[in-house]
Order: C-alpha cells, then structure tokens, then sequence
C-alpha cells in the first residue's frame, strides 16, 4: 500500500527483509546483501529499507571466517516482506538441521518472498519450493543428484527474481540480487542513483600509469597538501604551465576539473579519518583544508550522501549487521 509522504506526495512502503544465518553462513555474500540496503536509505534520505539478521534458535552465529554476528530468533522475527536463507559451502543436512526443512516448508506456504544467497539456495530446491519457478543455482555439489530435481527451471543468469522465490549464484552476484529487489519496490530512478554514487566512489584518485608527468605532478602535490588548498594559478605555476593547459589536462585525463579532484582527494582522506575515529569532526576537517565545520559537512553530505558523523568508527559488515534499521539521519 501506498503512503503519503510529509509533502503529501505517494511514497512506496518500507522493504522489509529477514536474512536467515546458518552457522558457517558467507559474511562476504552477507555484506553484499546489506551494503546496497544501507545506501539506498542513505541516497532516499528515508528509511526505504528496513532489515533483520535472524536464525532458527536466535544465538550468535560464526561466518565461515569466525566472524561472530548476533541474531533474533525466527519465529519472533517482525513483518517481513522478503526472508532470505543464508548459508555457506557446506548444506547442512537434515540430521544436522531438523528445523531447517521444516521451517522453509512452511515460509515457502507464506505471502512473502523467499529467497537464498548460493549454495542455500539448494535448500529450498530440496523442499520443493523452487518448484516452477525460474532459478539462479551454483554448480551441485557432486553428491548431489541433480537428475532428483526435474521440477526445477534454472537460468544462465548470475542471479534471478520469479515472482516470490529469489536466487542467485554466489557472493558476487548478490548485490544485482538486491538492485532489483530494490528497484521492483521503489523503482529504477533509486538504483540508477546508488549506481552513480558507486561509479563516483570509484574515480581514480591517484594517477595512472599513462598519465602525463605534469598531471602525475600535479596530482602528487595535491596529496602533499591535503591539510592546506593550495590555489588552481599556484599549482599551474608550480608545473611551469598556464591554469587553462592544466585544467585540459585534467578534463582529458580524469573528467573533472583540478579543483574538484581536489576536493576528492580531501573528502577521501577525510573520511578515512573518520572510519579510524580517532579525532573530533573538527580535527579532520581542519587537517583535511576545510575552514569551517559548516563547509566540510556541506561537501561531505554532497559527496557521500551522508554526514561525517555516519562514518566515524569502523565500517564492518558486523556494524552494518547490528543496526538493521541503518538510514540517514
């Protein structure tokens, strides 16, 4: 059901999604799942998506890495619109896991959407609930029969959403997984908007390999001065060029100009004094070239889409994992 926004404006409900761990479950899948979660949130400027970390007895459980991550019981889990097993290399069987097919039997006779991250995605083949819907499955273990699973439809595509039942292939195809999840409840305009956040997260900062020398030069004395600006006409004068032969060289090089590649390397050092949290936001805006906390928020908000104080402290997907409602603030 649609709701009215403070502007009166329809605005999709809220995504609600259950993550159900297995012992042993990938951590790397897991924070593939929840990292576009988190962005959305923090590019809506709402909480677009809420989520859960869940498991059958509701206790601790270790990744494959030994990475601990609390839990909340299945059963006491709140309305969810979408739960999604989460497992790792090893399928539990049913002598290990009574409950586990038990479980998915009943959520797949459920009015919500199940899915599995790889390999746990065999579980729900297993219980038949994959049956006549469009898969995406990892290669079976040996052990497995795949001739037992006639019911199945699978897909060359690393993941796939039929209906109710989602799947996909493995870690790195979870995050595709979760753009369309997204996109199907709050629309493409969203994704297309996570999409050029990432793409400017990924601009080269540091120079490569065939850039020009004065570029190179350039940019290494940017790096050199984090702390304190220095002018477009000084760096020019520092290269021996004139201000409009720079500003070409970093347009043709980098697609920007010098004083916003600037402002990048600054914002990227900033927030990764921010992650150490070691310092006051003042501190690091200081240490960063920005007169005031004022204009380092504003640029900060701008750049990431958040305010400093969302990325002070360590980012770890065991942090993303204890706040299941994370959104900007």
């Amino acid at each position: 059901m649609l709701q009215l926004s403070e502007s009166g404006r329809l605005q999709p409900p809220v995504l609600r999604i259950g993550f159900w761990l297995m012992e042993a479950f990938d951590l790397f899948a897991l924070a593939n799942a929840l990292e576009p979660l988190r962005l959305a949130n923090q590019l809506a400027g709402r909480s677009v998506c809420q989520w859960q970390i869940l498991s059958l007895e509701g206790q601790p459980l270790h990744a494959s890495n030994g990475i601990a991550t609390a839990t909340a019981r299945l059963d006491q889990a709140q309305m969810l619109d979408v739960l999604i097993l989460c497992g790792g290399e090893n399928l539990p069987t049913g002598s290990d896991h009574p409950g586990v097919r038990q479980q998915l039997r009943y959520w797949a006779t459920q009015p919500v959407s199940l899915g599995a991250l790889g390999k746990a995605g065999w579980l729900l083949a297993q219980v038949g609930a994959l049956d006549g819907f469009r898969c995406s499955l990892p290669e079976p273990d040996p052990s497995m029969a795949f001739a037992a699973f006639s019911e199945l439809t699978p897909v060359a595509a690393p993941f796939c959403v039929d209906r109710q039942r989602l799947t996909c292939v493995g870690p790195q195809a979870v995050q595709g997984l979760m753009h369309e999840l997204l996109a199907r409840t709050h629309g493409r305009g969203l994704i297309l908007r996570m999409e050029k956040h990432a793409a400017r997260q990924a601009r080269p900062l540091l120079p490569m390999p065939n850039t020009p020398a004065k570029l190179q030069a350039t940019l290494a004395l940017m790096n050199e001065h984090l702390d304190r600006m220095l002018g477009i006409d000084e760096l020019a004068h520092d290269m021996g060029i004139s201000r409009r032969h720079l500003e070409r060289l970093f347009k043709r090089s980098l697609g920007c100009s010098p004083s916003r590649h600037y402002l990048d390397l600054r914002l990227q050092q900033a927030r990764q004094l921010l992650r150490a949290g070691e310092q006051p936001l003042s501190d690091v805006a200081r240490e960063c070239g920005f007169v005031s906390l004022q204009h380092f928020f504003r640029c900060y908000r701008q750049y990431f889409g958040a305010h400093p104080r969302d990325h002070v402290g360590a980012n770890s997907p065991a942090m993303a994992a204890s706040q299941p409602t994370s959104m900007l603030k």
